[in-house]
């Protein structure tokens, strides 16, 4: 029994001095992480007051412009009023609360993404000290590459970086267009007997109930939108891809689709992510922020991105639906693959092995790159992708810009539904509709997908409409004045007309092409593809071509034959813009008895190939007689 109790009594001392060192071990543990989180928050601090110096160096002459203009206006003011006394009349402002002069804050943020709006009645006015969001890329889940035509002819000869956007050609400096120059004053009526009135400015206010921004806009504020369409029997949908499958990720893709279920047709617009709109309750930011702001601030990231679609564009949105790149693949995988018609050759990187892909802690040396990485170009024709080449296909933009990748994520998701349609799938809706809800992130039920599959089923590839924003008529380039982001500053006007012609039936002059038939025949020999890529080229502008397989002479300059002779009314114009075909290679061959109007034959020297937007909204000159040859 000694034994025992001495076992215990030793049992029991070891126990208490494993417990004293623990507690000493975390109390150091607590320490060392105090210490290094304060020295982590003086080092933020230290760079937030450098950028506050910076951004405050940086809008300094504006503040000083505005105080000059501040200053004259009341000296005339001052003037007038000795030189003519006036009974007092209090001013009436455009909104309820007279604003005082701003102060403006140069306070920057810290993540443009992290800021919510407070306070009252906003009036407008000018600099900024907003902070971008850096880009990030995800990490592509690999598959096994496809066997497409060609295979690559480029040895890797860089290292395959992230090209800054646009790769196109920005606006050469970084002045702001005349639209973001208003300057905050308020409307005051005009007295009893005025000797003279100063010209004011407008006041611009923020239409609604939304909460003033705690920091300066970047840009003007505008009026709300006029709302664009209010029937009931068409539904816009937001079609949004994410870079991370996080719900606070920044949404890259934005693409409109609207359903006009009176006429059976569809349209879809694709929005540049780095488009400046105002984001209700919160700032002028990139759209592609919206969702993010919507989910950090508590609104959640479907009803801010409802609310900022009403006040910029006029339209309400109905659905929306929200993928991530890894779930874009798996919506591929489970449709075994998508066809696209490439119209438009494209060169960029891509990985040897789907499956390897380069290790987190990846040293971009020159000699690194070459296990991983090669040098890929897709060549124009019909190509069959997985869904690790149909996500490089969508977001490739090395060789192209931001605004063609839109045309290409447009081309995806039409070859995706004709994919869906030739599996069956719009007929499966109640058994695969479930497993649709599994991967893309929507507020539609599986019921109100069966309402639509009909509609998607009938739908012809001409019914379907494709809008694009272009440079220099809907919007231009710029640069923020406070940290220097690219960004695009609409034509408001211009894109509301714009989201008008998007919600409207087809127009005339597209009925009339639907009305035109044609033949399409590929005389290349290539066995590519080529004469279905013109035909659904043509598809995109509203014709409806059927592509004959019969196997023509081979023919290097594309061709079109007119067999209605007629010139007046005539869709033959819009064929040679369109297919970029010069008068030469017209032939004329009246023919009362015809089964078509036009004929196709698609020569080696083809090239449809349209950047960027739909040559809808492109005036195309007609080309000069020699094109091809």
């Amino acid at each position: 029994m000694k034994l025992l109790f001495s076992g215990l009594r030793r049992l029991l001392t070891l126990i208490f001095i494993i417990g004293i060192l623990a507690g000493a071990g975390a109390y150091m543990y607590v320490t060392i992480s105090g210490i290094a989180d304060e020295v982590q928050f003086r080092q933020e601090q230290k760079d937030r007051d450098t950028l506050r110096r910076q951004t405050g160096t940086a809008i300094a002459p504006m503040l000083e412009a505005e105080a000059e203009t501040l200053a004259n206006y009341r000296v005339e003011q001052a003037v007038e009023v000795e030189a003519t006394p006036l009974p007092t009349v209090t001013p009436k402002l455009e909104i309820e609360t007279m604003p005082t002069t701003p102060e403006p804050s140069i306070e920057p943020t810290q993540d443009t993404a992290q800021l919510t709006g407070r306070g009252g009645p906003f009036l407008m006015i000018q600099g900024a000290t907003s902070t971008p969001v850096p880009s990030q890329s995800p990490t592509v889940v690999a598959q096994d590459p496809p066997t497409a035509f060609p295979t690559n002819t480029m040895p890797p000869t860089a290292l395959p970086t992230n090209t800054p956007f646009p790769s196109n050609t920005p606006l050469p400096t970084d002045t702001p267009t005349a639209t973001n120059t208003y300057t905050p004053t308020p409307t005051f009526t005009p007295s009893n007997t005025p000797t003279s009135t100063p010209t004011r400015p407008p006041t611009l206010v923020i239409e609604g109930t939304y909460i003033t921004p705690i920091y300066t806009p970047v840009a003007q504020i505008l009026p709300r939108a006029e709302l664009v369409e209010n029937d009931p029997n068409i539904i816009n949908i937001a079609l949004l891809g994410s870079d991370v499958a996080s719900s606070l990720g920044r949404t890259d893709v934005i693409i409109l689709v609207t359903i006009n279920k009176t006429t059976g047709t569809a349209a879809m617009w694709h929005i540049p992510r780095d488009l400046l709109v105002y984001i209700p309750n919160d700032t002028v930011n990139k759209i592609n922020l919206t969702f993010q702001i919507g989910q950090q601030n508590g609104m959640g990231g479907p009803s801010l991105l409802k609310e900022m679609f009403i006040y910029n564009f006029g339209i309400s949105i109905d659905y929306y639906a929200r993928v991530s790149f890894d779930d874009f693949r798996a919506i591929i995988d489970e449709l075994g693959g998508v066809t696209v018609s490439v119209d438009c050759e494209i060169t960029d990187w891509r990985l040897i092995d789907p499956d390897n892909s380069p290790p987190e802690a990846f040293q971009e040396a020159d000699d690194a790159w070459a296990p991983y990485w090669e040098q890929y170009t897709m060549r124009v024709g019909v190509q069959h992708l997985n869904s690790y080449m149909a996500l490089w296909y969508a977001r490739s933009r090395v060789t192209t810009s931001d605004l063609d990748r839109g045309r290409r994520q447009m081309d995806l998701l039409r070859a995706m539904w004709q994919q869906a349609k030739t599996n069956g799938i719009f007929d499966q809706v109640l058994t695969l509709g479930p497993r649709a809800l599994e991967i893309v992130d929507t507020n539609m039920t599986v019921q109100e997908m069966l309402g639509l599959a009909p509609l998607a089923v009938s739908l012809d590839l001409a019914d379907i409409q494709r809008y694009s924003l272009r440079e220099g008529v809907h919007m231009e380039s710029w640069t923020t004045p406070d940290d220097g982001r690219f960004v695009f500053v609409g034509n408001w006007p211009a894109i509301h007309e714009l989201a008008r012609q998007f919600v409207t039936p087809s127009n005339p002059q597209r009925l009339a092409r639907e009305g035109a038939s044609i033949e399409v025949y590929d005389a290349t020999l290539y066995g590519l593809g080529w004469g279905q890529v013109a035909a659904e080229r043509l598809a995109w502008e509203g014709f409806s071509p059927v592509l004959t397989e019969t196997r023509a002479p081979q023919q290097d300059v594309t061709t079109i034959i007119d067999f209605t002779g007629s010139t007046k009314g005539s869709e033959l114009t819009r064929l040679q813009e369109i297919l970029r075909v010069g008068e030469s290679n017209i032939i004329q061959q009246p023919d009362p008895d015809r089964q078509y109007d036009y004929r196709v034959v698609v020569g080696r020297s083809y090239n449809a190939c349209l950047r960027g937007s739909s040559s809808d909204e492109v005036e195309v000159p007609v080309l000069p007689s020699d094109l091809g040859q």
